[in-house]
């Protein structure tokens, strides 16, 4: 891996998936961890708009998707089971966006404990290391994995304050990876 070097000393990010369990870790950056053929993405890009959306074990994903790129398909069970065993989920929820407007184009934390947002074409997710939603943006890489501490991560943790980069009008599309935890049981 490479190291992490573009951030300001005033927050940590750090490229282990399992720091995202230590209290000060907001974010977790996994640089340059997904590099697919561009010829299996355009495909995908010319039909955006477009969301598929699919929960279940992370070795049977695949089966509830559209038929997809063999490269692709292999990155999404692979990111899928890590992100499972690093939550200690036995399921997890995949989204696959193609993007062509401003999705969460405000600067906000998931209702969620722990993101995983990966842009596999097209602007990165835009992050802060900080608690101001109007202070300064850092924008993840194509290709980089995020993993984004959400409200519900836990007692003592903070959240990660990001957005969607703003490209309505602009001509650019987004193929965006999302991965989740599934939904907390509520007492009731």
């Amino acid at each position: 891996m490479a190291a992490l070097s573009l951030l300001e000393p005033r927050a940590q990010a750090h490229q282990r998936w399992d720091a995202i369990h230590h209290p000060q870790t907001r974010i977790v950056i996994d640089k340059d961890a997904v590099l697919l053929p561009r010829g299996d993405i355009e495909p995908l890009l010319d039909i955006a708009p477009f969301g598929y959306r699919v929960a279940g074990r992370p070795e049977t994903l695949l089966a509830e998707l559209p038929p997809l790129p063999e490269s692709l398909g292999r990155c999404i069970a692979v990111l899928a089971a890590r992100f499972a065993s690093l939550m200690q989920c036995e399921t997890v929820r995949v989204r696959l966006e193609g993007v062509t407007g401003n999705a969460c184009r405000k600067v906000h934390a998931d209702y969620t404990d722990l993101r995983l947002i990966c842009t596999l074409a097209g602007p990165g997710t835009d992050y802060a290391l900080d608690d101001d939603p109007e202070g300064q943006l850092t924008r993840l890489p194509t290709g980089a994995i995020g993993l984004f501490k959400g409200h519900a991560f836990g007692e003592g943790h903070r959240p990660c304050l990001h957005r969607s980069p703003p490209i309505e009008d602009s001509g650019e599309r987004r193929l965006v990876l999302v991965i989740d935890t599934p939904p907390r049981a509520t007492a009731g």
